[in-house]
């Protein structure tokens, strides 16, 4: 597209779609958040976020710049006020009374609950992606590949998918021990995490997924190793931290490998067609979720790993 034409497009879009702002907007308040976190000092509160929006709009600026030249991009001046937007609505979680009766007690329950400093913060960003990627309903539960593409039933396949999900369902379990400040807890954290997830899953497909595809995500399989992973997990929970480090890396590597090995997996264009989507932005919801779903057995291995080496000789508060 010719740079006048696409400039033209930026300053008056043909097309406003109001899910495609709302999206944007609830994109840039994390980034709001943290900006504003980063930047505080003994300035006065206002004058710090409106140092964090400002940073915020040139970052969305500069992203809008470089789609201008991206084929398949549209740039829009929408998109950069509601990117604003949305970064000053994150800077309100550090406004007097959101932070006093919100972010406050949130603060103090990590601090209560989460292992301290940066590795337990590293830990709790792992969950929060671990959840979002749940948010897609056409990837399995624990499992890696989509839905859609298994074809005719095979008589091994309860085995593999119900070990599968035990093995990722088990290791899970120990990694939120981990995260957590120690073992107690940790049943009723990975109970509710997991109770989240499905909660999410069913909501996400029910909107999301075509009619006939909507239940394809669960199966007798992963009902299975769903049940059996928590039992296997239950007992052994009491573990020395190491221990749990241990299981967990174990665990997680072992039900990754056996997923993928039997898992199924489309194209993009294959993977899209599993929705029944009106709204915009599915491409790139669907790339994100799924990108972090087949990454996040590996990012959470390479947390363990590097808590258990850094932390050897002493013990994780």
């Amino acid at each position: 597209m010719p740079a006048a034409d696409a400039l033209a497009i930026f300053l008056r879009p043909k097309v406003w779609l109001e899910f495609d702002v709302a999206l944007n907007a609830l994109a840039y308040m994390p980034l709001g958040a943290l900006a504003c976190l980063v930047l505080r000092d003994a300035n006065p509160a206002w004058h710090v976020r409106a140092k964090a929006v400002v940073a915020c709009a040139a970052f969305s600026l500069a992203m809008e710049a470089l789609q201008l030249v991206v084929t398949h991009r549209v740039a829009t001046l929408y998109d950069l006020v509601a990117n604003t937007a949305g970064a000053f609505l994150g800077t309100l979680v550090f406004w007097g009374p959101v932070h006093e009766f919100v972010t406050h007690p949130l603060a103090r329950a990590r601090e209560r609950l989460v292992a301290a400093g940066g590795w337990g913060d590293a830990g709790l960003l792992l969950v929060v992606l671990w959840l979002i990627a749940q948010l897609n309903p056409a990837l399995p539960f624990f499992e890696a590949g989509n839905i859609g593409g298994e074809g005719d039933p095979d008589p091994g396949e309860f085995l593999v998918t119900s070990g599968s999900v035990a093995l990722s369902v088990a290791g899970f379990g120990f990694f939120v021990s981990v995260v957590l400040k120690g073992p107690g807890g940790a049943l009723r954290w990975t109970l509710l995490l997991l109770s989240a997830a499905l909660w999410c899953k069913f909501a996400m497909a029910s909107m999301m997924l075509k009619p006939h595809l909507s239940a394809d995500w669960v199966t007798d399989g992963r009902v299975a190793g769903l049940v059996a992973g928590l039992l296997a997990f239950a007992p052994l929970r009491g573990t020395q931290r190491a221990g749990r480090i241990y299981l967990a890396i174990v665990l997680t590597l072992a039900g990754a490998l056996l997923a993928k090995i039997f898992g199924a997996y489309s194209a993009l264009g294959d993977f899209l067609r599993l929705f029944h989507w009106p709204h915009g932005q599915l491409a790139s919801f669907a790339t994100l979720t799924r990108w972090i779903h087949e990454a996040w057995p590996l990012l959470a291995v390479a947390w363990l790993a590097a808590l258990f080496v850094w932390h050897r000789d002493e013990p994780i508060q």
